[in-house]
Parts: structure tokens; C-alpha cells; sequence
């Protein structure tokens, strides 16, 4: 599989085409007061035509001042549109689709309201929408630079996800995105939008993408452009992480794309069984060379994969740490993996139940 990411990486290739396409930008918050202000002057100083993209924000109920910070914004950007989720509305799909539904143009391009962007991020992300036969297409995310320990390994690890999910896309069989950089038509968003179908609380990302998969093969692209990449901060603390990914995985259950499942599945028994040798070379000498043998392949694989994907993200840095975390990730998947199928988990100040 991962000899198929290298070729898929390689394959995704980028025309760079001039457009004026209407584009909202949405975007839905939660008790983000800290990162209002610098998100509306990176979605205000976009390189794109003022007349052609509008910025829609939505609040989910928040209970801090991220709400009153938004009407000040708006004093200074008449442009910028807010809505207030009601009552019986809550959740980022319901959210979304409340945008989406009060929104006119073309296409819809999403992010969250932690992440930065470069002035191009627009031009970039929907250049693609020249061609009719693209209804999606799914971005490059990133960590800020830190220079601590964890944070490196959690970007090493986030961008093999990414990288991952991009090289698919390029083999045509694409698993999952980012919805913090995700643009796609509106008229497919409301033709093919399951959200209503299921209430897992995230997933609007992964599962809208398999659903274009499905009806419209062959219409989804990765945007590997330097430009288009979307900046955003990694976990603070070791709690919120495991918070964090227990919420990524909790939603695999859900999944129906065949290719996806068995990703999934492939990942967990390859990670799992390298920790089976790891111990059974404790008790048997046998074991101790397929172990070394299996870690070797593992490693000198995602070497040639992942040295690509750090020169593209300009974070060659990070390739010190491939190996370390070659066997702390089959810890960490196996445990998470565990971890998800029992434990709930909070987003966002909800406590979301198994």
C-alpha cells in the first residue's frame, strides 16, 4: 500500500489556471474568542477578487465572546457574514449546511477557526473548478513550527496522514481529507450530503468525500501547492491528543467505502503484529530476525514516501524522527484503535457517547 502512496503522490500534478469562480468560504466556530481576530484578516487579505468570494461564519452556540468578537469584525468588514445557530440546531454538520443552504455561490471552501492561510489559499484551492468534471477538492494541512518534542512528532505524524489521503486521491481510490481545507461544488453538496443519515458528531469531511467518490468517481483532486496550504497549531497536551484522535477514529465504524475499511483494517493488523514480534522476540530467538526484517522494510518504505511529502511541506527536519516513531506509532495505533471502540470522547465542550 504504501508503495502505491509513493506512486500515487508523485502522479498528482496541478494546472495552474487563473479564475473567478464565486467561492464562500465557511467556516464554523465554537468558543474560538483567541483566534477570531486573526482569522478574519487572513480570510480579508485574500489575493482573490472581492466581488467573487464572501466569508461566511457560523456560531455554534458559544459561550465565550467569540460571538461579540464577530459583530466587532463585521464593523470593520460589512462583508463578512455571520449566523447564529438556534435552539434545536448544534454540531458542525448542521452548521455547514446552514451556510451552505444560505450561501449563492459555486463553490463551498471550509476550514476551522484556528487555522491561518497564505493571501493565495483561494486562488489556489479552487483553480481546479476550471475543468466541470472536479466536485472536490482536498487541500494540504500543516502544524506551526515548535521546536518541543511533541510537537514535531505530531507533525511528522499529521503530515504522513495528509500525505496519505493526498496520495490516494492520486491512485483514484481516495480513504479521507481535512476538512480544516476542503472545497468542493455546492450543487453536489446538496445532492449527495448525507449528513442527515448518520450522528456521528464529526466526519464531515470523510464522509462527504466517499459519497462524491461514489456517485461522481473519478471527480475528486489533491491540491499540492505550497500556497494552498493551511496552517494551524498541534495539540497541546497528551490528554487533548488522545481526545483528539480517539474522535478521529470513533468514526471509522461508520464507514461504507470498501477501500476505506480495508485501510483501515490493514493498518491496525500491520501496526498490531509488529508489536506481537516485538514481544515474542522476548521469549523466542526466532522471532528477533523476522522483527528486525519487518521493521527495516516498514522503515526504508516510508523513508522514500515521507522524504518526499517533508519537501514539499518544507519540513525535511522532521525526517530525524522516522524512525523513533516507527515503533512508538504501532503502540500508538493499536492503543488508540482499542481506545475508541469503548471511550467517548469531548469536542468542543460536548461529551460525545459510544
Amino acid at each position: 500500500m504504501i508503495t502505491g502512496f509513493i506512486i500515487g503522490w508523485n502522479r498528482i500534478k496541478n494546472d495552474s489556471n487563473d479564475v473567478n469562480i464565486k467561492v464562500s468560504v465557511i467556516i464554523s466556530i465554537r468558543n474560538e474568542g483567541a483566534n477570531i481576530k486573526k482569522l478574519v484578516k487572513s480570510l480579508r487579505t485574500q489575493n482573490y477578487n472581492k466581488d467573487s468570494y464572501d466569508v461566511i461564519i457560523v456560531n455554534d452556540h458559544s459561550d465565550d465572546n467569540s460571538w461579540e468578537l464577530l459583530c466587532n469584525e463585521k464593523l470593520n468588514w460589512p462583508d463578512l457574514q455571520l449566523l447564529d445557530m438556534d435552539v434545536n440546531e448544534y454540531g458542525k454538520k448542521k452548521a455547514l449546511s446552514k451556510a451552505i443552504n444560505f450561501s449563492n455561490s459555486e463553490v463551498i471552501l471550509t476550514s476551522d477557526a484556528d487555522c491561518l492561510f497564505t493571501p493565495e489559499w483561494i486562488k489556489s484551492m479552487t483553480s481546479c473548478f476550471i475543468n466541470d468534471k472536479i466536485n472536490l477538492a482536498s487541500g494540504p494541512v500543516s502544524f506551526n513550527h515548535q521546536s518541543t518534542f511533541f510537537n514535531q512528532i505530531q507533525t511528522l505524524e499529521f503530515l504522513s496522514l495528509i500525505a496519505s489521503g493526498a496520495a490516494a486521491i492520486g491512485l483514484n481510490k481516495p480513504i479521507f481529507c481535512n476538512g480544516a481545507n476542503l472545497a468542493y461544488r455546492r450543487k453536489v453538496f446538496l445532492e449527495v450530503n448525507n449528513y442527515h443519515d448518520n450522528d456521528i458528531a464529526s466526519g464531515d469531511d470523510v464522509f462527504l468525500l466517499h459519497m462524491v467518490k461514489k456517485v461522481y468517481p473519478g471527480s475528486i483532486l489533491f491540491i499540492k501547492k505550497f500556497e494552498a496550504i493551511v496552517m494551524t497549531d498541534s495539540i497541546s497536551t497528551f490528554r487533548k491528543f488522545i481526545n483528539q484522535r480517539i474522535r478521529w477514529v470513533s468514526k471509522s465504524s461508520s464507514y461504507k467505502d470498501a477501500y476505506t475499511i480495508y485501510t483501515s483494517i490493514l493498518v491496525f493488523f500491520v501496526n498490531s503484529l509488529l508489536i506481537f514480534l516485538l514481544f515474542s522476540s522476548f521469549y523466542d530467538n526466532a522471532f528477533i530476525n523476522i522483527f528486525i526484517f519487518f521493521i527495516l522494510i516498514k522503515f526504508v518504505l516510508d523513508i522514500i514516501f515521507l522524504k518526499s511529502i517533508l519537501v514539499f511541506f518544507k519540513r525535511l527536519d522532521l525526517i530525524k524522527w522516522v524512525f523513533p516513531l516507527q515503533i512508538i506509532y504501532s503502540f500508538y495505533v493499536t492503543f488508540i484503535t482499542l481506545l475508541s471502540s469503548f471511550m467517548s470522547f469531548n469536542w468542543k465542550g460536548r461529551i460525545q457517547n459510544k
